[in-house]
């Protein structure tokens, strides 16, 4: 019962569509773009009105006018944000989307929300991000509770900078499942579901963690008593497999009124088949709608905070 829009130049999606012959086009509609938005758009923020015609632009209206349910992007993240929030909006109550992104763990998994749409950011904004959070973590680790915990430098409450601090308090009174403050190396161990910070710093954890991943992966390969040895090969892979976010897809930006999805620039076909399903599941589930009802329903989520 789906079916894919490809956007983008139509003679170029064709000529690949033969290369991998792909015949049955009974699920696959073309929607034909002229202009394109490079990872090095000098303005990606106005390409919404600099570049109407590219294919992010044109992807995103297609959800707008119904003819789409969700949108799968590895493009440029600043034009897909900013487009999105132009042509679709936020969510009513919503001060700024958030980018949430899901880390494999020992314990299940943890969405780390926001990693990168946000570099400076607010105690509203944090708490937004968590409530928005917990309904995606929720969906996607199939529990009916979660527990929220506050990136910083100490687990101690007085611990961090200003935003911290103050965001504290607010994630304490209003968020159901706060656990407190959570350092960065008990990410992957500490039994948590959802974790919440600046974009900036939450950017930086992810690609930290895909570069140190990637870097220990290459060198136990390297070592022969590894290489030679099927059975350690094949263990080693499963573990590191599991950090692989091309097994995740995408990120959505939470907040933004539509589905909007962000795969890895750097991706292959297996981050976009993963982001399909997700696209599919969080069509499926009405994960729009509920957030949508989680905020009408708390006005401490949206109200204006110091």
């Amino acid at each position: 019962n789906v079916s894919v829009i490809l956007v983008g130049d139509e003679s170029l999606i064709k000529e690949q569509l033969k290369i991998n012959k792909i015949n049955d086009l009974s699920k696959i509609e073309i929607h034909h773009s002229s202009e394109t938005i490079a990872m090095d758009e000098p303005k990606p923020s106005m390409a919404f009105k600099t570049k109407p015609n590219s294919s992010i632009v044109q992807a995103i209206k297609l959800v707008k006018d119904g003819l789409a349910d969700a949108i799968v992007s590895a493009g440029n993240t600043a034009a897909l944000l900013s487009s999105s929030l132009f042509i679709l909006g936020k969510i009513e109550g919503i001060k700024r989307p958030t980018l949430a992104t899901y880390f494999p763990s020992k314990e299940g998994g943890v969405v780390l929300s926001d990693a990168g749409a946000n570099m400076d950011v607010k105690p509203i904004h944090l708490l937004q991000f968590a409530a928005m959070a917990s309904i995606y973590a929720k969906n996607i680790k199939k529990i009916d509770s979660v527990k929220v915990g506050l990136l910083n430098i100490g687990s101690e409450k007085n611990k961090g900078n200003v935003l911290t601090q103050s965001s504290f308090k607010h994630l304490e009174n209003n968020i159901n499942g706060f656990i407190g403050n959570v350092e960065p190396r008990y990410l992957f161990e500490k039994n948590i579901d959802v974790v919440v910070c600046d974009g900036f710093a939450g950017n930086v954890i992810l690609k930290l963690t895909e570069g140190l991943i990637t870097h220990l992966h290459k060198w136990m390969s390297s070592k022969e008593e590894v290489r030679d040895n099927p059975e350690v090969m094949d263990t080693m892979n499963s573990i590191f497999n599991n950090y692989n976010y091309e097994a995740h897809g995408a990120s959505p930006f939470l907040g933004v009124k539509g589905i909007v999805l962000k795969c890895h620039g750097a991706c292959s076909e297996a981050s976009i088949e993963s982001a399909l399903n997700l696209a599919y599941n969080f069509s499926s589930k009405n994960l729009l709608s509920k957030i949508e009802n989680d905020l009408e329903n708390d006005p401490s989520l949206t109200a204006n905070l110091d």
